[in-house]
């Protein structure tokens, strides 16, 4: 917040979208895009400021199923080819185990 100049902070982050019923018998992977939204109190402590992004994060969760673009249309940002139009940031975690071989007799 500080270096953005913004109390309003916004993060993407892909999640699964196989909400669906209909999707359980395709193949592939459906993602979708989920933007995390932040105000940041300049009196707020670290501990509140922790406490109020995940209860934000949180309750994102509960709307992954209002896709992105409709989430665009009714913001109605400024659109620009050289940006996402609500988000700068995209994060995202991958918790893979490494990719162990074996050949056995070799």
């Amino acid at each position: 917040a500080r270096l953005s100049g913004t109390e309003d902070i916004t993060v993407g982050t892909p999640i699964a979208g196989r909400g669906e019923a209909g999707l359980d018998n395709l193949v592939g992977m459906f993602v979708g895009t989920l933007v995390l939204r932040t105000e940041v109190s300049p009196h707020a402590s670290f501990t509140e400021l922790l406490a109020d992004t995940r209860a934000a994060d949180l309750a994102a969760f509960d709307n992954t199923d209002i896709p992105f673009e409709r989430l665009v249309d009714a913001l109605a940002p400024t659109r620009s080819t050289d940006h996402s139009p609500l988000f700068q940031v995209l994060l995202e975690f991958q918790n893979n185990q490494s990719a162990h071989l074996e050949l056995p007799g070799l």
